[in-house]
């Protein structure tokens, strides 16, 4: 998987891209560390790259959504489609994460504040 970080005015956007297993949770979270230690952080995830998922992947999904929230902050997911979709609707996780269709759409969605 690769993983790149894009800093814009309004949020900073987390690209995944590949698939995310086991073997890459540790680059991923080294990725979002940094950005966790930010106070009212607006954290968009795009996912248009992302093929799949494990369950390894999404515990780390998840870890990011606690320490975004606990320092106030905004995470929203953007561009899921399929396996990795699935995984979310499956582990019934995308009740916990907002997931919008386009990084547009979560963008707007951290800068008013709607996210957690």
């Amino acid at each position: 998987m690769r993983v790149s970080c894009e800093e814009h005015r309004s949020a900073v956007v987390l690209v995944l891209e590949g698939d995310c297993t086991c073997e890459d949770v540790d680059a991923l979270r080294r990725a979002f560390q940094p950005y966790l230690e930010r106070s009212g952080l607006a954290l968009v995830v795009d996912g248009r790259g992302l093929e799949s998922i494990d369950s390894a992947g999404l515990e780390a999904m998840l870890e990011l959504a606690d320490g975004v929230r606990s320092q106030s902050g905004r995470l929203c997911l953007a561009g899921f489609s399929g396996d990795a979709r699935m995984a979310f609707r499956l582990t019934r996780l995308d009740r916990r994460f907002e997931l919008k269709s386009t990084i547009e759409e979560a963008a707007r969605t951290v800068a008013i504040g709607e996210a957690a």
